[in-house]
């Protein structure tokens, strides 16, 4: 029974060592978590297959297409000269094939098989022409078209393939623009956790002092050293103090609530960060660091691989604006014969045949669709362009105020210690004064609160060095980090 409860009690600190070590994340591990847990990067998955999904449209214009008709009619009229038919009977197959090549020509074959029986009101002139009645046609037509103007090259395909892929590769790079802005909240969020923690360490330990302090005044007021007063106002440092850190946790459960959320995970699930004391990063040039962004940023490839599909998407519609200029080039064979095997394989000899060559134009006057889609296509490109002007200006002022930060941030921190570091010693020698009744008690609460402030101070001003790097490495586009987990999807975006 005893080796039974040890095994028992091994399993459950087993259990709770591993709870805790899971509860543990790094920045690093937060940020994946963000990025994998996200519905928004579904559903901008389903828009980049959605764009993808049009590759198979424009390919559909090469697509050959055929048609096939049967038909039969009847005509019966009144005729004027007995060598007329008086009636005429048709049945007809007929057939077309064309394709279309990806330099804008046009490849056509058609074919027209039919039979023609008439009747005639004279019965000599019937038996006259009754050697050909009824009569077999058949002819067979080939014709190649070549534009010289509009529709040269085929831009509707060609470009709309550049634009196709283009705006795919956008979509996909979007996917990288959401996971950048998470990563962005996971930095806010997990930097706001620690300042919570920071606050409820320096809370608690100036609960600890005022703790301490009053136990003091409790002793010396039995032995009538101090005032009643004396007592009331360190037990009013000590309720202020520990409303200071009821605040802190507090707002430390609010700040977990939203980080576990944006996991994905249960609002009051414990989790223990752990932020590396790394070295901060040496000082960049401005102009490095810029040029090191506009390389990395995900928003400028996203404005990019737009433009490249507006360039192309102006070329469609400057193709639009042009005169259709068509050269036609025809060849055909003809025959003609009762018996409609005869009529079907001569169509095969060129004996009776057909050929031109011919030059067709069009124009639409005024051209107002075509120049409202060009217009509307530049229009976009400028977009596009006055988008990249402002993103690269907002990535600037980001990588500005962070560097600026973590400039200026490190003689401030060095002050800020210096502060802490006198505050305590002065606090020290102020309660050394009041053992010897060389002080009074307003005096100890003071110093104390100005020793708070200044640990504070000290402590969230290196928190906030260690978010400045963090965020200049964010703005030159080095984050979300490339961990195991979401590689692979970096990979894709990039590609």
């Amino acid at each position: 029974m005893k080796r039974l409860l040890r095994v028992t009690l091994l399993m459950l600190v087993s259990f709770t060592a591993t709870d805790a070590v899971a509860a543990e994340m790094t920045l690093a591990a937060v940020i994946d978590t963000v990025i994998s847990q996200d519905p928004g990067l579904k559903i901008s998955r389903m828009d980049t297959a959605i764009t993808a999904s049009d590759s198979q449209r424009i390919e559909g214009l090469l697509d050959p297409l055929a048609t096939a008709s049967l038909s039969g009619s009847k005509e019966k009229l009144p005729v004027s000269s007995v060598f007329q038919a008086t009636d005429t009977r048709t049945a007809q197959i007929a057939g077309s094939l064309s394709k279309p090549l990806g330099n804008g020509d046009l490849v056509s074959a058609d074919f027209t098989y039919n039979r023609v029986s008439q009747s005639f009101a004279n019965p000599a002139i019937a038996a006259q022409v009754a050697r050909f009645n009824p009569a077999y046609r058949n002819q067979i037509n080939l014709a190649y078209r070549h534009p010289l103007l509009r529709g040269a090259d085929k831009p509707d395909y060609n470009r709309a393939i550049t634009a196709n892929e283009a705006s795919t590769r956008a979509s996909r790079l979007q996917e990288m623009v959401v996971a950048h802005t998470l990563a962005l909240q996971a930095i806010n969020n997990y930097y706001q956790l620690a300042s919570d923690e920071i606050d409820i360490r320096i809370a608690g330990q100036a609960v600890t002092r005022a703790e301490r302090l009053l136990s003091y005044q409790h002793t010396r007021e039995q032995f009538g050293l101090i005032e009643r007063a004396d007592r009331l106002q360190a037990e009013a440092l000590l309720a202020g103090r520990k409303t200071d850190l009821q605040q802190a946790k507090a707002r430390r459960a609010s700040d977990l609530s939203l980080l576990n959320r944006l996991m994905l995970r249960k609002p009051d699930a414990e989790l223990t960060i752990s932020i590396a004391s790394t070295p901060l990063p040496e000082p960049e040039a401005f102009d490095t660091l810029l040029a090191t962004a506009l390389q990395q940023r995900p928003e400028l490839k996203v404005l990019q691989a737009q433009l490249d599909a507006a360039d192309a998407q102006l070329l469609i519609a400057n193709d639009g604006d042009q005169s259709q200029l068509d050269l036609i080039a025809k060849v055909g064979t003809r025959t003609l014969n009762s018996s409609p095997a005869t009529a079907a394989t001569q169509a095969l000899s060129i004996n009776d045949h057909f050929a031109s060559l011919s030059v067709e134009y069009s124009d639409v006057w005024g051209r107002n669709t075509a120049r409202a889609a060009m217009r509307k296509a530049e229009l976009s490109r400028q977009r596009i362009l006055a988008e990249q002007t402002r993103s690269t200006e907002q990535i600037s002022d980001q990588l500005a105020a962070a560097s600026t930060a973590l400039i200026s941030g490190a003689p401030s921190l060095q002050a800020a210690r210096k502060q802490a570091e006198a505050e305590s010693r002065k606090f020290t020698a102020e309660m050394a004064r009041y053992r010897e009744s060389r002080s009074d008690t307003a005096t100890v609460v003071q110093f104390e609160g100005d020793l708070r402030n200044a640990q504070l101070r000290a402590e969230l001003q290196r928190l906030s060095l260690q978010l400045a790097a963090t965020q200049l490495a964010w703005a030159r586009g080095d984050l979300p980090p490339l961990t195991t987990n979401n590689k692979t999807r970096v990979d894709a975006w990039n590609n």
